[in-house]
């Protein structure tokens, strides 16, 4: 089974137009994150991801309860799906594997977003980051690397869940391996504001003229 999703085009796809996978935090779900890029300049086909766990009202990809298997374990199955769905869905939507593909994630689906990058450099052109955290079992391993994939990290400097200390570690490690990352502080919480979503629609915007 793959994730369902919804997802929307412009009216003219090529090779050359990018793709945006957006990836929601627990408890919400795929229409959480459709609006940030709506009045973006550029034109994106935006598939919109939806876990299928049930979690409070929403969903979730995974529960964060690493007991019967380690997080490594959990979210590399999760990863897989996700790899799965997108092969299903870009062959349903007629979609191709030579467009550019970029990531937005937010809280769970930030961990998602950066793990599939690290996972699977060579898919990721570009990944945005929103309050979230770098896996630990990363730190520990000598194999990573994130090839040309450019990041965009944000964070609330007063996010209760995961603190301003969390996002800075994950800088330090994706500017260790990565050959860019763009790192962000907002004065907020564990949310998104409005000059956050004007900074990514930049980046992103920035990202797609290359192409």
């Amino acid at each position: 089974m793959i994730y369902q999703y919804n997802i929307s085009k412009p009216e003219a796809v090529t090779d050359e137009t990018p793709i945006l996978i957006t990836l929601h935090g627990m408890g919400t779900d795929d229409h959480d994150l459709a609006g940030i890029v709506s009045e973006s300049p550029a034109q994106f086909v935006q598939i919109n991801i939806r876990g299928d766990l049930r979690f409070s009202s929403g969903y979730t990809y995974y529960l964060p309860d690493f007991s019967g298997q380690s997080e490594q374990e959990v979210i590399t199955k999760v990863l897989r799906k996700i790899k799965d769905s997108l092969s299903d869905i870009y062959e349903k939507e007629n979609l191709s594997a030579k467009q550019p593909v970029f990531f937005l994630g937010f809280s769970q689906g930030a961990i998602l977003s950066l793990s599939y990058s690290l996972f699977y450099p060579d898919c990721v052109t570009g990944a945005v980051i929103l309050s979230g955290r770098l896996p630990e079992f990363f730190k520990q391993s000598d194999g990573v690397r994130a090839g040309k994939t450019s990041f965009f990290v944000a964070h609330g400097q007063y996010d209760p869940l995961f603190s301003i200390k969390i996002a800075r570690d994950t800088r330090r490690y994706l500017q260790q391996h990565a050959c860019n990352t763009s790192y962000h502080e907002y004065p907020s919480a564990h949310g998104v504001i409005p000059q956050e979503v004007a900074d990514i629609r930049t980046f992103l915007h920035r990202l797609n003229n290359r192409f």
